[in-house]
């Protein structure tokens, strides 16, 4: 065994030796490094230079065949003595930690196994030069001059103790010698290697670089190979190579070193292409956007939501089984963000705006049915919904709209795929691609036409089937168990709604997605829509029409049904008023139901209401009476007489005869 670093150590191939069998030190070697790490190994194995495995993470069985079998190497005394003085130099450590490099990376950043070696360098040559100048001291002190063969002797030890003390000074006495003098005229900088960001030492400079992966970038997608061709073409002047954009022209005597043309090989090619900043730079000319996306743009790492309807995520999809006439169905989803659930769905077998309509439809029909409140944000693309963004706004508190191609910003990307690769899965057949690796996404094709053909379904049957795997995705166990247990998707959103959540604007809501039809008030109650009679909360709503117009635009929303429990009436952009369905009643007393009674009750309180406003309304009246000028100065100049006042009695009017007439046919309406 051998020390290394101050590490006990054991070789490779003694280890090989001892063990007997290079399968069974593989096996070990592996085991080591899951247990103990990649530290496990203090050396990797080199040309001509075994691994160095540190003893202590040896298995108990073969530390003790070690034990048994191995003697330690006994350095020399003038070895031990060597090595006595070595001794650390902290700020050694410090300035190659911090040390900046010419291409503005900081060496102890990106190579800490570097900055121990220059320590440990910088180490032995302080001991160097502390035993050199010892030696030149004692040599003055007889005859003068330098100590002979002290350069030899040094290296005679610093090589004995290499590793040791994990220092890597050269092996040659005069190397040596004059690596020592740059370090006590430069200092630590000296044992900086000019590998290091350093374009004059590079077999390949930034410009050559730049026509490499600029030849790499053509439309026509080159290999490797075909760079280094065209490179060796370019430099014996058989080619020319020009910038399209700018029109500046490549010359071979550019790229020179010693004079002579720089040559390269295609492994160097190769190198420098698939170097990681490289490869992102060229698959952003050579991909789309969407692979550049996957492979290397750095993405956001973000959180779900707390509560639902704090966000809901909506995006269109092809389902993926085909129709008969070899089209997909065109769908399109809202997802609640918080639980997953699907809380809006539509279809379609073209993908366009109303597509998007009818899903916002949908939401709002699920919201109404359960009572919910209106979601505080919406996230939707740019695709089919740009021309709806100024209602969108209106209507939700926050509208976030997804960066086109980033398919994984938006939430229902990620849960479309779960309910893919999910439950339609598990309960349809032919959820998968002809071309699938896995042969568990592989469907069933024949081969028609050298075209493969999949089966194929009618567009009633892949919608209910999509149907009825939404209703399941929701009520499947949320996939946060841990902190939802035992809770589907479902209860998740209807348990953990957000308390901020205010009530849904159905007359802006309805106005933005909802159907609608032209229509006239009659008789200063009702409109007809549908061949339903929607009657007005109030008379006085009247009010609020303009001049000689009682044309109304009625919008509102059929639930799955088709029917229609409410429509909201706008002249213009003006809001009159909500109006509901108008229930008929029974004149037949031996056939009335509570419910007649109600509906006669309210058609008689408008009826009241009515009368009510035009009674109070005429009492606010005047009688005026018309006289001309002449007989008003004749009656202001005559001499008033004075007449005794009698009591007038006034006559009943037709509105006194009729007051109270609503009781009065009541009481006759009951005693029918």
């Amino acid at each position: 065994m051998e020390t290394y670093n101050n590490i006990l150590c054991i070789s490779g191939s003694e280890l090989v030796q001892i063990i007997g069998s290079k399968n069974t030190y593989d096996s070990v070697r592996r085991n080591i490094v899951k247990v103990h790490g990649e530290n496990a190994i203090v050396k990797r194995a080199c040309y001509g230079n075994s691994a160095l495995i540190r003893f202590d993470a040896l298995p108990p069985k073969y530390k003790e065949l070690v034990l048994n079998q191995t003697t330690f190497k006994q350095p020399t005394e003038e070895v031990k003595s060597f090595i006595d003085q070595v001794e650390q130099d902290p700020e050694a450590l410090e300035f190659y930690s911090h040390y900046e490099l010419p291409d503005g990376r900081i060496l102890g950043e990106f190579a800490p196994q570097t900055v121990r070696e220059y320590c440990q360098n910088a180490a032995v040559l302080n001991t160097i030069r502390t035993i050199y100048n010892k030696a030149i001291a004692a040599r003055n002190s007889l005859s003068g001059g330098k100590p002979a063969g002290f350069w030899d002797n040094a290296l005679s030890t610093i090589n004995s103790c290499r590793e040791e003390l994990g220092h890597t000074l050269p092996s040659n006495s005069n190397r040596l010698r004059i690596k020592y003098q740059e370090y006590c005229d430069k200092g630590y900088e000296a044992l900086v290697s000019g590998k290091f960001g350093n374009n004059n030492s590079r077999k390949v400079t930034s410009e050559m670089e730049r026509l490499l992966l600029s030849l790499y970038t053509m439309p026509n997608k080159p290999f490797g190979s075909d760079v280094h061709h065209l490179y060796a073409l370019f430099m014996k002047g058989q080619i020319s190579v020009a910038c399209s954009a700018t029109g500046e022209m490549f010359s071979p005597e550019d790229f020179t070193r010693n004079g002579h043309p720089a040559e390269i090989t295609a492994r160097t090619v190769w190198n420098y292409l698939n170097n990681p900043k490289s490869r992102a730079i060229v698959d952003a000319r050579r991909s789309g956007s969407f692979q550049f996306n996957a492979m290397h743009r750095p993405h956001h790492h973000r959180k779900l939501p707390v509560f639902s309807f704090s966000k809901i995520s909506m995006d269109d999809r092809d389902l993926p089984r085909h129709m008969k006439d070899g089209k997909r169905v065109k769908a399109y989803y809202a997802y609640d963000v918080a639980s997953g659930c699907v809380v809006g769905r539509a279809y379609s077998r073209n993908k366009d705006e109303v597509l998007f309509v009818d899903c916002m439809k949908d939401i709002f029909r699920t919201i109404d049915r359960h009572g919910f409140k209106m979601p505080m944000e919406v996230e939707v693309e740019n695709h089919l919904v740009n021309k709806f963004f100024d209602d969108l706004a209106l209507m939700f508190p926050f509208l976030r709209i997804c960066n086109p191609g980033n398919s994984q910003e938006k939430h229902a990307e990620h849960l479309n795929r779960a309910k893919k690769y999910g439950v339609e899965k598990k309960t349809q057949n032919g959820i998968g691609r002809w071309y699938a690796r896995h042969e568990a996404y592989r469907v069933d094709t024949a081969k028609v036409n050298d075209e493969f053909v999949e089966k194929t379904f009618t567009y009633e049957r892949l919608v209910a089937d999509d149907i009825a795997a939404c209703n399941e995705f929701n009520n499947q166990l949320h996939p946060n168990q841990k902190k939802y247990p035992g809770k589907t998707r479902w209860q998740v959103l209807c348990e953990n709604m957000n308390p901020n959540l205010r009530e849904v604007s159905k007359a802006m809501v309805y106005r933005s997605i909802g159907e609608r039809t032209a229509t006239s008030i009659v008789r200063n109650q009702y409109v007809t829509v549908q061949e339903t009679k929607f009657q007005l909360p109030d008379p006085e709503v009247m009010a609020k029409l303009q001049p000689g117009n009682t044309s109304v635009q009625a919008y509102y929303l059929p639930d799955t049904e088709g029917i229609v429990s409410e429509v909201y009436l706008y002249q213009g952009s003006q809001f009159i008023c909500k109006a509901q369905p108008i229930v008929k009643y029974s004149t037949a007393k031996a056939e009335q139901t509570a419910d007649d009674v109600e509906a006669y009750t309210a058609q008689a309180k408008y009826v009241a209401k009515f009368d009510r406003m035009v009674k109070e309304a005429k009492k606010e009246l005047h009688s005026p009476v018309i006289i001309d000028s002449e007989t008003v100065e004749q009656i202001g100049s005559a001499t008033p007489d004075i007449v005794e006042q009698k009591p007038s009695i006034d006559e009943p009017t037709f509105d006194d005869l009729m007051d109270g007439y609503d009781d009065y046919a009541a009481r006759a309406f009951n005693q029918l």
